[in-house]
């Protein structure tokens, strides 16, 4: 909407679906002062609007408040160009920035990488009032090879910089390794290892966030198990509400002899937790899950959200002994057969609190069964729901969507149920099964050349699913869905699939590339 002089325009502040005030702003022709650089103050005059309120002139000096709200909304690219409007704007939107940043360590360069450290001191004030780093460590030489010292420099500067006399007040740290051409590896001996344990010692009492992300060496040329320094009784983080731990070995031998004894420091020092994402090798995301485990998973009650790569049935036996409300699940590797009884009994648990919901079926097997039903419950503040079923390959590994492979042929039938209103099953009504939901995500991993000349065996498969996400009852709808994705690229709803000319009813807010291409078909 064009705004003309004299206009008034009102935001509403929301936090938690609740209003917490109004920034009033009033649109007049600009004065412009002949010494603006040296004027401190531009001029007001409250005016009263129709409703007799009173209207304030936005100004930087007396809206301060305002001003920081606006601008921590804006990107870092953003925030650097505003500094450059002037020396006030470069005072109020730096703390912004630092806030929204963070410091970057990282130079593969074993001779050269501690001298980042020494910059920083010298050439950027107040260092310490970043709040957010990011340390790369470099590939540093063995002990045996390393002539010149550089291993002792570099772990030497790296402490003298984090030395609490310098006061770091660092809330968030991004902790992984520099691996070259030649070491793959960025954790291969007890001194790579102590080097991170060490690090994070040190920032034990400050961090609200941590993530690390390392690959390491586990087993040793003959096949043995490398032992690897495991107590540490005084690590314990006292105010780390986010721990994220990427663990990767690219050797695949004895996957289920693993002991990984040093897993028990990390385990005993994230008790306080509130959101907890392991990702990486399947295997080590097990033995992580079972250390867990190993001494009750009542120490983690303040656990919300939970993204788990390792064993479906250690992710289960997991958050059967949690009994706080969770609001995020994501279970990466896909579930068998035989875990559906008990995941469907988690979901009921979880059900009242739960709000994002992740996780994938494999039907390997099944497919002599036509068609089988997953049963959900009723997700009261359920926003956001993200489900793949089908064939997917074996792999001991997670690192993202695509590592999955889902062939439509030949896949059961999989449809969703929810409960029966007075033992009568009328399908899904959005009202009382999903009031919450935004988003809608069912869509199967395949290649571009899987699916084309191949949209029969697609609706052959995927349509029980679809139909179970389309009412019964005529008239019904789901306003509060804005994200709804189950096809691919290709796939033509309107042409195949029979209920096609009720989606755009259903689903009047879905905005998507599929669904305004089917809006135009039916119009035409």
């Amino acid at each position: 909407m064009k705004l003309n002089f004299g206009d008034i325009f009102t935001v509403t502040k929301l936090r938690n679906d609740i209003s917490g005030g109004l920034a009033i702003f009033t649109f007049e022709r600009r004065s412009y002062p002949e010494n603006w650089e040296a004027s401190d103050k531009i001029s007001t005059a409250d005016t009263t609007s129709a409703a007799g309120s009173n209207v304030t002139h936005f100004t930087l000096d007396r809206n301060h408040l305002i001003f920081s709200k606006i601008m921590s909304y804006l990107s870092v690219r953003s925030l650097k160009n505003a500094r450059l409007v002037s020396r006030k704007w470069k005072k109020q939107v730096t703390p912004i920035l630092r806030k929204k940043s963070a410091l970057t360590f990282d130079d593969p360069r074993a001779p050269n990488a501690s001298r980042k450290f020494l910059r920083y001191v010298h050439d950027i004030k107040k260092v310490t009032k970043w709040p957010h780093w990011k340390i790369s460590f470099p590939a540093l030489p063995a002990k045996g090879n390393d002539k010149e010292n550089w291993r002792n420099k570099y772990v030497t500067d790296l402490n003298w910089f984090l030395q609490p006399k310098r006061d770091p007040l660092i809330k968030t740290l991004s902790l992984k390794g520099a691996p070259t051409l030649s070491l793959k590896e960025n954790i291969k001996s007890n001194h790579d290892y102590r080097l991170y344990l060490g690090t994070v010692s040190q920032l034990k009492d400050t961090l609200e966030e941590l993530c690390l992300d390392v690959s390491m060496r586990i087993w040793k040329n003959d096949g043995t198990e490398k032992k690897y320094y495991s107590t540490r009784p005084d690590l314990r983080f006292n105010k780390l509400q986010k721990f994220s731990l990427v663990l990767d070995d690219l050797c695949e031998l004895n996957l289920d002899t693993v002991t990984a004894n040093w897993m028990e420091t990390w385990a005993d020092a994230i008790t306080r937790v509130i959101s907890l994402s392991i990702v990486g090798a399947r295997f080590l995301g097990t033995r992580f899950v079972q250390e867990l485990g190993t001494t009750g998973t009542a120490r983690y009650q303040n656990l919300r959200e939970i993204l788990i790569t390792c064993k479906p049935e250690d992710a289960i036996n997991f958050l059967i002994g949690v009994n706080q409300p969770l609001t995020k699940v994501t279970l990466t590797l896909p579930l068998q057969n035989r875990h559906l009884p008990e995941f469907e009994n988690l979901l009921k648990k979880f059900a009242p609190s739960l709000e994002l919901l992740d996780f994938r079926v494999a039907t390997d097997g099944m497919e002599e069964k036509s068609r089988f039903v997953l049963h959900l419950p009723c997700f009261p503040k359920l926003k956001s729901l993200d489900f793949h079923f089908g064939t997917f390959k074996d792999t001991p590994y997670y690192t993202g969507p695509d590592c999955v492979d889902c062939r439509v042929k030949n896949v059961a039938r999989v449809g969703l149920e929810f409960p029966p209103r007075d033992h009568v099953n009328n399908g899904i009504d959005y009202g009382r099964h999903l009031p919450e939901i935004r988003s809608i995500v069912v869509t199967p991993y395949m290649e571009d050349e899987d699916v084309d000349g191949d949209e029969d065996d697609f609706w052959e498969t995927y349509s029980d699913l679809m139909d179970s996400l389309v009412p019964l009852e005529k008239g019904q709808c789901c306003k509060t869905l804005k994200n709804f994705d189950i096809l691919r690229r290709n796939i033509e709803p309107e042409t195949k699939y029979r209920q096609a000319s009720r989606l755009q009813g259903i689903f009047p807010n879905v905005r998507n590339e599929w669904m305004d291409r089917l809006r135009g078909k039916i119009d035409n």
